[in-house]
This record gives C-alpha cells, sequence and structure tokens, in this order.
C-alpha cells in the first residue's frame, strides 16, 4: 500500500468544511484554538497555500518553520506565508490562542493589488516571524479579529457586512505592514534594499530547483552578486547562498520521506547533475546520507 505524503498540505477548505456554521466568505476564517481543539497535530509537518495571523492568548507553544524553532507566548504575534513547511513541536495544556487564516485571493480582493502592490509583494515574499512585545498592536489585531468573526457568521445579521469585512480586514493588514515598515526603518533598511531582498525571496520560491547559484538571482534583479550578498546578509543575517541551500535542503527531505523517491529520483527533481553531487550537498548540511536518511522516522 501506497504510504501517504510525509508532508500534509492544507487548503482553505480543508479548514472551512470543519466549520459548524455557515459562513460568508470562504476565503477567510477565525478560530479560537485551545489543546483540546487544535486543528494541527503535533510532529506532523504541514504545508499550506494560505496566509496565517495567530494572537498567543495563553499558554506556551514551540514550532518549527523551515529551519527555525520559535516560541510563542502569551502576547506575541505570529504571521505565517504561504508554501512553508511547518510543524507544531509542543503546546501547554492551558494554550489558547484567537487565529485567522485567509486566502492570497482574500488580498487581492480587499484591493491590496492596486492599493499597495509593494504591501503585497511584502506579504507574499518575506518568511514568517514573530511581534513580541507590542501590546497596543496586539489589541488592535484581536479586536479586527474579533470583529472579523463576528462578520463572517451568517447567523449575525449584517447588512453591509462585505463592506464592513474589507473594512477591519484592510485595517488588520495595514497595522501589520505599519508595523513592519517601522522595524525595517529601525534596522536602517532603506527602500531599496527592501526591494532586493523581497524581490531575492520571490525569485528563490520560483527557481530555486532550476538555478542554485548566486549568480542568475544577481542578474536577474540586475545587481552584482557581490552588492546581492551583502543586501540580503544585513536583512536576514544570512548569505543568498545559505537561504538557496536551506530551501533545497528542506525540499529534499520532504522528497526523501516520499517512499515513492529513490535517491537518484530526487537528486533529478532538484536539478542536481547526478546523485553523487546530490549526496555530498545533502550530507555537507545535514552530516548524513540520504540513504540514512530516508530510513529514519525523524524530519
Amino acid at each position: 500500500m501506497k504510504k501517504k505524503e510525509y508532508v500534509i498540505s492544507l487548503k482553505m477548505e480543508d479548514l472551512t468544511r470543519e466549520l459548524l456554521f455557515p459562513q460568508r466568505s470562504k476565503e477567510y476564517m477565525v478560530l479560537e484554538s485551545t489543546s483540546d481543539n487544535m486543528h494541527i497535530q503535533r510532529n506532523c509537518h504541514y504545508r499550506a497555500s494560505f496566509f496565517g495571523v495567530l494572537l498567543a492568548e495563553e499558554g506556551i507553544s514551540y514550532y518549527r518553520v523551515g529551519d527555525y524553532e520559535y516560541e510563542l507566548q502569551k502576547g506575541d504575534i505570529l504571521f505565517c506565508v504561504p508554501q512553508e513547511v511547518f510543524k507544531v513541536i509542543y503546546f501547554s495544556a492551558d494554550v489558547r490562542q484567537k487565529q485567522i487564516f485567509f486566502s492570497i485571493d482574500m488580498l487581492s480582493d480587499a484591493g491590496f493589488n492596486y492599493r499597495s502592490n509593494d504591501m503585497l509583494k511584502n506579504f507574499s515574499n518575506n518568511p514568517s516571524y514573530i511581534i513580541r512585545g507590542e501590546q497596543h498592536l496586539y489589541r488592535r489585531l484581536a479586536f479586527y479579529i474579533k470583529e472579523l468573526a463576528y462578520l463572517n457568521d451568517f447567523k449575525n445579521t449584517v447588512y453591509y457586512s462585505n463592506e464592513m469585512i474589507w473594512h477591519y480586514f484592510s485595517l488588520l493588514m495595514y497595522d501589520i505592514e505599519n508595523y513592519s515598515k517601522n522595524f525595517r526603518q529601525q534596522a536602517s533598511f532603506s527602500s531599496r534594499e527592501e526591494e532586493i531582498t523581497s524581490a531575492f525571496f520571490a525569485l528563490v520560491r520560483e527557481y530555486y530547483v532550476e538555478h542554485h547559484d548566486v549568480q542568475f538571482y544577481a542578474d536577474r534583479l540586475f545587481v552584482s552578486r557581490k552588492y546581492l550578498t551583502k543586501v540580503v546578509k544585513k536583512a536576514m543575517s544570512r548569505t543568498p547562498k545559505e537561504i538557496i541551500n536551506q530551501v533545497l535542503l528542506i525540499e529534499a527531505k520532504i522528497l526523501l520521506k516520499n517512499s515513492t523517491n529513490n535517491i537518484s529520483q530526487v537528486a533529478c527533481l532538484l536539478n542536481f547533475s547526478d546523485q553523487t553531487v546530490f549526496s555530498k550537498f545533502f550530507k555537507k548540511h545535514t552530516e548524513r546520507n540520504p540513504s540514512d536518511y530516508k530510513m529514519d522516522d525523524l524530519f
């Protein structure tokens, strides 16, 4: 019997079909999650096709996004972007979170495609991150999410529901982007550096299989390899090559855990010249052979 895919793909309809009440919009949903009703299982890997904002109301939880682990405590805000591999490592018995998930179409339908294209690019291209110690922002986001939950419930009579949904959703997005802009300005990033970093992430997501070399991305961005390395390292504390390798490594792990792929096929799928080159790459970054890793139960 064929085994299930090791990484579980999540779509908006997977979440909305579990709701017990009809919604006005299928493009977003709000959940109140506790340790008793968590939709995400611990130590399973997921890849979502939608955005998410999580507000930690009580308790502690640990997440792994890519190769990085995050601790989420009371008062923290976690912003998640689509297509990143993540898993929940642990959550305490008293954990309680307010969560809103929304599709890429929700962003576009709200008007961000023409009102603020830079914002849409920023949300889509930058990796997940935690906002901590921002009590005023936390309270505002909690209010917007509460209103969006009420407006999306068909049981509630609201005559201008669509207009109000877009209003509160826009406030939610602008508040997050406002924080992000302030943070980047404090870190002394120029608008040009922000643009290059975001564009680099977008290109890596699109071309990491075909192009493993930094020069390709520098050429596409019309900058030198040296300048691209300087800008990305300043913004992310990692070089472009390290980021490309990280994305390749995560995808390699996913493909190896799929029982239908042998090592030679994985090497081919990721555009390595041969199995030997892929094996050297994998061992260099994990200190393990692909064959040993494939047999292991751990990610």
